[in-house]
């Protein structure tokens, strides 16, 4: 029997659904707590290709809401993308799953082929807005999704033809100054707001259309559940647009982390993890490595190094402090290139 038969089965869907559902390729941005229920349930319903997209690492917080991951991935501070694909795999092997470690940029989408629709399921309004405005540039729809405490907001947005982020929230810059604000989420929410999620986006796929201009809010406690027209804005910066400029960040600024006294940074040239490892040798530093990372001290702070030429810093006092062990860091890691 077809693994997809009981889905099949459903009238709306039926057996020409199921065959544009597993024609499909869908865009998760964000494989946290709504990333990794979303995935699964694309995974278990059987799409074509999915496309992860996640810069972050797995820590013993997110266990809590973020169901694909376990306590070694926390242990191992293994990239999210790539956990959370691992299972995948092995839930439904046909699904093509690719993994991109790293933020939302621009030149993403050149290495995809392109979304029959992309998932929002960030927890910051500056990589929104590069998606909302990737979405009007490159002319495909997304859901945006998000949860804090007890509620949680969606809607469906196809920015060339209808609403988008910004005519819903025309406070954005605002929202993105406050990206670093920790939130608590109570765990039911999460799959609350991800089915309204997943079931917005096999309607659109299966049937083609959805409404464009529905924000709904949910609430588990207590629970109830809302909508809210939007209305496209004639004046609208973004979506007024044929096409709109993305702003990228220099991503070898040093930058606060979220929530933490920690600053992060790429290197202006990824360096091998074998590389780093051994000049750690040669300068005789204690380390722990893993297939993703390189954990070690250095002047004081606690420093990772990924694979994906990122790093992090810890325990120092202020932005200052971090820039002269990132100055320190990057001549030393340039020697390693070097020889």
């Amino acid at each position: 029997m077809d693994r997809y038969d009981r889905q099949a089965r459903v009238k709306q869907i039926g057996a020409a659904g199921q065959a544009k559902i597993s024609a499909s390729t869908i865009l998760i941005v964000g494989c946290g707590a709504l990333g990794s229920y979303a995935a699964e349930q694309l995974v278990r319903a059987g799409v074509k290709q999915l496309y992860l997209v996640d810069p972050d690492t797995v820590s013993e917080t997110n266990l809590q809401r973020q169901t694909l991951f376990t306590e070694i991935d926390a242990a191992q501070a293994n990239f999210k993308v790539e956990a959370a694909a691992h299972v995948l795999r092995q839930i439904n092997h046909e699904v093509a799953v690719t993994t991109f470690p790293v933020e939302l940029r621009p030149e993403l989408l050149a290495q995809m082929d392109k979304p029959t629709l992309a998932l929002d399921c960030t927890d910051n309004f500056s990589v929104r807005d590069t998606l909302n405005r990737l979405a009007l540039n490159q002319h495909f729809p997304y859901i945006f999704s998000g949860c804090a405490g007890v509620s949680g907001n969606l809607m469906f947005i196809d920015p060339s033809h209808g609403p988008c982020l910004n005519c819903a929230f025309p406070n954005l810059a605002q929202l993105k100054e406050r990206d670093c604000d920790v939130l608590g989420v109570a765990t039911p929410l999460i799959p609350l707001v991800s089915a309204q999620q997943i079931a917005l986006a096999m309607r659109y796929i299966v049937e083609g259309h959805v409404a464009n201009n529905q924000l709904m809010t949910i609430s588990c406690w207590p629970a109830s559940q809302q909508q809210f027209q939007i209305k496209k804005q004639s004046t609208c910066p973004i979506c007024s647009q044929e096409k709109v400029a993305v702003p990228v960040t220099d991503r070898t600024l040093l930058r606060t982390m979220c929530g933490s006294q920690a600053y992060s940074v790429y290197l202006p040239t990824t360096v091998p993890l074998a590389a780093i490892s051994n000049l750690l040798k040669k300068e005789h530093v204690t380390f722990q490595a893993t297939k993703a990372f390189i954990n070690f001290q250095w002047h004081g702070a606690t420093v990772s190094y990924f694979k994906t030429g990122k790093l992090h810093l810890y325990d120092l006092a202020n932005k200052n402090a971090a820039e002269i062990v990132y100055r320190d860091l990057w001549h030393l890691f340039k020697g390693a290139i070097q020889s």
